[in-house]
């Protein structure tokens, strides 16, 4: 079965008023995203803020609508609801555009579930045909579903819309506030630095890695280690790269590296208005009070085992599993980590 034949039915059951050229739509947009626009990204932007000015704000109006092959309809009611920028959507948009890749195919196959739903057939027909003839472009909403639905929305990818209450809270404090700080935590394999490294590219933010962090061997002792959260160099963290950050200094700190345990060259920061910190014990209990938006990540421990496996091999999930492991796990049952967070990203 077409798996894209479940979502069809779902949005047909949602929208009784829906004609073929819309379900022509959803099926478009499912199998070719949205880079058929092909705009730049100030045009894209305009276009959003002159549709965001007539959409009502709804914090808990459904964010999304899935699309099927990783996309869906992001709410512009939920995001503006939310608080999220129109500058951020807008971005979340153009790099979906850019990132997936059109599957004619796919569509001209999926076409066929046209003829599923409760339409004649003779119509289905005709439709296709003239759809076909004209080759397969983009559809804009019928002037019915406009009229009864409202439609305002944009196709992201699934996994970007899922960051919606991180992006939002980020975006609610810049808005108010000259400078943000953003703290991601949590344990190992939970794609900490790889949401850092969206951030940062997103927001054009620097971007701080708790891995820069560790103790040098001479001061990894017994009782140092015994102590929940000691193996991270908290202190050299605090006084090289938060505390200046707060104060929106330029940071200078040298980035220690594991394979020569020693400290690299040192690294000057300008201040910035946003910045993120990622990486298990980011929000130690003495640190937490300087950040404005605390984010955990939390992913199941068979991905993550997963994920650790297929980075390190077998030696290095051993590693892991035997020595930094049980150190993460004894800093969360020490502090309520979890608890002390603005938002919790799942999955």
């Amino acid at each position: 079965m077409n798996p894209l034949a479940p979502l069809l039915e779902q949005h047909v059951r949602s929208h009784p008023e829906l004609e073929l050229q819309d379900a022509i739509k959803f099926l478009y947009q499912s199998c070719m995203g949205p880079g058929h626009l092909g705009l730049d990204s100030q045009t894209v932007l305009t276009y959003l803020e002159a549709e965001w000015a007539d959409v009502e704000g709804e914090a808990d109006a459904p964010p999304t609508e899935p699309l099927g092959n990783g996309l869906c309809r992001l709410s512009l009611a939920a995001c503006k609801g939310q608080g999220l920028e129109p500058s951020t959507l807008a971005a979340l948009f153009l790099h979906t555009a850019q990132t997936v890749t059109p599957d004619r195919k796919g569509l001209e196959d999926s076409l066929k579930l046209l003829y599923t739903l409760p339409f004649p057939q003779a119509k289905v027909d005709q439709v296709l045909e003239d759809y076909r003839k004209a080759g397969m472009p983009a559809v804009h909403h019928s002037n019915r579903y406009r009229r009864s639905y409202s439609p305002a929305y944009r196709v992201v990818d699934q996994d970007l819309a899922r960051l919606l209450p991180l992006l939002s809270a980020i975006d609610r404090h810049r808005r108010t506030h000259s400078q943000t700080l953003v703290a991601l935590d949590g344990p190992c394999a939970t794609g900490k630095t790889t949401l850092g490294g969206f951030l940062s590219r997103l927001y054009c933010c620097p971007l701080f890695h708790m891995d820069d962090f560790y103790l040098p061997p001479e001061r990894k002792t017994a009782q140092r280690l015994a102590e929940p959260g000691g193996n991270v160099d908290a202190e050299r963290f605090f006084t090289d790269v938060l505390s200046p950050l707060s104060r929106g200094e330029t940071v200078h700190y040298r980035p220690y590296h594991c394979h020569s345990n020693a400290l690299g060259e040192e690294i000057a920061v300008p201040p910035a208005p946003l910045a993120v910190v990622e990486g298990v014990y980011s929000l130690r209990p003495e640190l937490q009070p300087y950040y404005h938006v605390k984010c955990f990540l939390d992913v199941p421990w068979s991905t993550r085992r997963a994920r650790l496996l297929g980075r390190n091999g077998p030696e290095g999930l051993e590693r892991f599993e035997k020595l930094w492991i049980p150190l993460e796990d004894a800093y969360f049952r020490a502090f309520p980590i979890r608890e002390c967070c603005d938002v919790i990203l799942q999955g």
